[in-house]
């Protein structure tokens, strides 16, 4: 896995759950995709022992020719509480590109992203990816749904907001958008949409919810997993994931690796 240095352009609390860290870092250059990701550690290592994987959230090209990197991410642990000291021109370690990302979008059905908590990371570039190509005049039948625990999980960036584009919100609380967990949303979203794709990164309880709707209500669906890394480039077996074979009971299964085989996958080929 190729290791890059990065320098920090921004870094900034957005809500207050989320966090925006802004990088010099050309990701276009290495391939960049909605949902894949970079293995991130910071350059006073003796108190990191392993990076730590994080999907690009968005990726742009300034006027002068600078390409911007963006990462989304919760202060939960050591390693992210510390990333919220980072100040402009400080630097950090990035392997990868890695991951497969989103798979581009059936033209004849309509987008369905749903992001859970910090699962919205990867959802500004997927719709960068969306107005860029089949959805260029197409906006309103792009669907966002953004789930959380409480109105402090809800974000997206304000040019997505801006774009067009359908958002809902819900919450397990009920202190923004609707009050309820995501499939409760689809469940009353569905009907009206016609033909729809599902792209979904969330956590597992999360996942395995929409996987069960889709799969009952029969929908294409494509699920970016959020299992543990140590590595990111398939030797530590850390982050395995159960394929979905017919006729094979859960448990009983081969297993696929979300660094190298993911992190996105068909809802039918895995249990989620």
């Amino acid at each position: 896995m190729q290791v890059s240095l990065a320098t920090v352009l921004g870094n900034a609390a957005e809500s207050g759950s989320v966090w925006r860290l802004s990088l010099a870092y050309d990701a276009l250059a290495r391939g960049a995709k909605a949902a894949r990701f970079v293995m991130l550690s910071l350059e006073d290592r003796p108190l990191q022992v392993l990076p730590r994987p994080f999907s690009l959230s968005d990726v742009w090209r300034c006027a002068d020719g600078e390409v911007v990197t963006e990462i989304l991410y919760k202060p939960v642990g050591r390693v992210t509480r510390r990333m919220t000291a980072l100040k402009p021109g400080a630097r950090v370690h990035l392997g990868g590109l890695a991951g497969n990302g989103f798979p581009d979008a059936d033209p004849a059905k309509r987008p369905l992203l749903l992001a859970g908590g910090i699962g919205n990371a990867p959802f500004a570039l997927h719709v960068r990816e969306l107005l860029a190509g089949a959805f260029a005049a197409r906006a309103g039948e792009i669907t966002l749904v953004l789930a959380g625990r409480s109105a402090e999980d809800i974000w997206i960036q304000p040019w997505v907001r801006a774009s067009g584009i359908r958002i809902l919100e819900c919450t397990d609380d009920g202190t923004r958008g609707e009050h309820g967990r995501i499939t409760d949303v689809l469940r009353h979203a569905l009907p009206a949409l016609g033909a729809v794709e599902a792209f979904v990164c969330g956590p597992e309880p999360m996942l395995h919810a929409v996987q069960a709707l889709a799969l009952e209500a029969g929908f294409s669906c494509h699920l970016s997993v959020e299992e543990r890394m140590a590595c990111g480039y398939g030797v530590c077996n850390a982050c395995v994931v159960e394929s979905r074979a017919d006729g094979v009971p859960r448990g009983q299964g081969t297993f696929l690796k979300a660094c190298v085989d993911g992190p996105v996958f068909e809802a039918r080929s895995i249990h989620a």
